[in-house]
């Protein structure tokens, strides 16, 4: 009854709290595929990795991009790739409405905040497998950009700095090599770091893998040029507006209050307003059933005693704040809208958490 209690208060302190939203842009990058990963976290969300990149969960994924409901004053995290894979990971911090503040940490090079939004920032590079598979059918298989495929060339959009691709094909079918399967690269602004674009496995030069584009060398800087002659001196800039009025002065002393006038006439009572509509006794039940299976999902009840005592805490909440005030013909043929509600318990109970 007391875990009951704290969650409804909790609940309620949500309702209360302002809500925004922040929009996360993936820009084409795949999230939250074949390494997993792909939530968000944070205060507000229901339960852990409930806001899915996928839009399966509580956010809702609109295309290429993510809705998040956040709260403000508050700090969330982006789970982008797990595990052993988990390097891109990063959070962020809403203001006082609610919207993104800040990056953490200064920022990532393979995020950022444009207009508003959050996006995830990547390039796309091309990738190109030898032997053909024609020598080893799953030469080429492999997870490369959260994608498990074996086509042996092709582009993929990928987020910038140090990625990995796991080149499963070339061990398991080919038998080309046992361990290190597992290989790095970056990726920069302008594509693959010279000299980084040929990805080989050591002492097995007949597979290898070229990424591209390769990112130019920057050349030497040019030498300072002289320095331009004076320019003229431009014209008089036009007459500047009117500075504002002074202020007001100070006000006069007040003069002596006069005498109180008579009291008026009391005014006539208005007319009795309506009667407030009646609450429908099912409506009641069903939310005092959603409700508590909702709470009681990560520690289900061991009795259909301790259930029922959580239905009626709610239903008891909703009955005080319709001010008792429930239809008379909703409730069939018991006694009152408690006696129909407990009537349901050990059917719900059964079907919800019944062995």
């Amino acid at each position: 009854m007391k875990h009951l209690i704290t969650a409804l208060c909790a609940l309620t302190l949500v309702g209360l709290t302002a809500q925004a939203d922040v929009t996360l842009r993936f820009n084409g990058i795949p999230m939250g595929g074949q390494w997993a990963g792909g939530y968000v976290n944070g205060p507000g969300m229901i339960t852990w990795n409930d806001c899915k990149f996928d839009g399966s969960g509580a956010c809702v994924r609109d295309g290429d991009t993510l809705n998040i409901v956040t709260l403000p004053n508050s700090s969330y995290w982006l789970d982008l790739i797990p595990l052993d894979k988990d390097n891109k990971d990063f959070g962020f911090t809403t203001d006082a409405s609610g919207s993104i503040a800040t990056i953490q940490n200064g920022g990532v090079v393979h995020a950022g905040i444009v207009d508003g939004e959050l996006h995830l920032i990547g390039r796309q590079i091309t990738f190109d497998i030898t032997p053909s598979p024609t020598e080893c059918s799953s030469v080429c298989c492999k997870i490369l950009a959260n994608s498990n495929n074996c086509t042996c060339n092709g582009s993929a959009a990928i987020l910038l700095g140090l990625s990995s691709t796991h080149w499963w094909g070339a061990r398991d079918g080919c038998a080309h090599i046992s361990t290190g399967i597992d290989v790095d690269f970056n990726v920069g602004e302008l594509g693959i770091p010279a000299g980084e674009t040929v990805i080989q496995f050591v002492g097995d030069a007949t597979v290898t893998m070229v990424l591209g584009p390769e990112a130019p060398i920057p050349g030497p800087p040019g030498e300072t040029g002289e320095q331009g002659p004076q320019g003229k001196q431009g014209a008089d800039g036009a007459t500047g507006p009117a500075g504002p009025a002074g202020a007001d002065g100070a006000a006069g002393a007040a003069g002596a209050a006069g005498a109180a006038g008579a009291d008026g006439a009391a005014g006539a009572a208005g007319a009795d307003g309506a009667p407030a509509p009646c609450v429908d006794c099912a409506a009641i039940s069903q939310a005092a059933f959603d409700l508590a299976c909702k709470l009681l999902a990560l520690n289900p009840p061991s009795s259909v005693s301790e259930f029922r005592d959580c239905v009626d805490a709610i239903a008891t909440v909703s009955t005080i704040g319709s001010g008792g005030n429930i239809c008379p013909d909703s409730y069939g043929d018991s006694e009152s809208c408690s006696a129909y509600i407990d009537a349901q318990v050990q059917g719900i109970f059964d079907s919800k958490f019944g062995e």
